[in-house]
């Protein structure tokens, strides 16, 4: 998991430097680049619980527990004095029905129900993915892409102190290398994109369609590692995503 972040993380910083360097302009030094670095650490911590997550446990249960990190904008919303519908608020039961569904295994054990491996590594992920959303809309305000490297030099600044506190760690083979760029290229791709929805949209929309992503993660660990679940986890799948539209109406 660390090998991962730590190779596929830093090379993005680089890009998005250049990308920086080449628009040229840079807005005023502002709270905006603290929210950058606090997106970018709390994005660092959303990944690494995803990924140990999807690696102890089945990876479309923990994908789509970790994709309702946009109730938190939502309840930030609430407390700034937002009042979403009632069609919202009844798609964030569902969403939340969905992860009871999706937690559990309810398989016949000799004990019973049980908690799925990596359930919990992915309410943590949810919770650092929906303050990233909230972090990077302030700091993309003066400029997205600039708002992006903050980000971006947060997480990176972070993996570089662990880089040196867990070098021994870092293991990876040479035919890897371009998968893990590729990783890297696209989550830098998915910021800068959402950054500029979250300047031309609202936010609890752009959050909640944005957490629409493991539909092609569920269908991916069907298709590639033939991943089955019980029919009530299929249900809680189909709570979660139905939440998630009914907040975005």
């Amino acid at each position: 998991m660390f090998t991962v972040l730590f190779i596929s993380q830093p090379p993005t910083f680089v890009l998005i430097a250049i990308v920086v360097i080449v628009r040229g302009g840079a807005p005023r030094p502002g709270l905006w680049m603290v929210a950058g670095v606090v997106a970018g650490l709390a994005g660092l911590v959303g990944l690494s619980a995803v990924y140990r997550g999807m690696a102890i446990g089945v990876i479309s249960v923990v994908s789509t527990i970790a994709a309702t990190g946009p109730v938190v904008p939502i309840l930030v919303g609430l407390v700034l004095g937002e009042r979403p519908t009632a069609l919202q608020f009844f798609g964030i039961a569902l969403a939340l029905g969905g992860i009871a569904l999706l937690a559990v295994d309810r398989r016949p054990t000799p004990a019973g129900g049980r908690l799925l491996p990596g359930v919990g590594l992915a309410l943590v992920a949810a919770l650092a993915f929906g303050l990233f959303l909230v972090a990077i809309r302030y700091a993309s305000r003066p400029d997205p892409v600039w708002g992006v490297l903050a980000t971006r030099t947060g997480s990176v600044a972070a993996l570089l102190l662990l880089a040196v506190a867990f070098r021994s760690r870092i293991k990876m083979a040479l035919p890897d290398l371009p998968a893990l760029f590729a990783v890297g290229i696209l989550d830098v791709g998915a910021d800068v994109f959402f950054a500029f929805a979250t300047t031309l949209g609202l936010l609890s929309v752009v959050s909640i369609l944005s957490s629409l992503y493991p539909v092609s993660t569920v269908i991916l660990a069907r298709i590639v590692l033939n991943e089955r679940m019980a029919r009530v986890q299929q249900a809680g799948i189909g709570l979660a995503f139905a939440g998630v539209l009914l907040i975005s109406v």
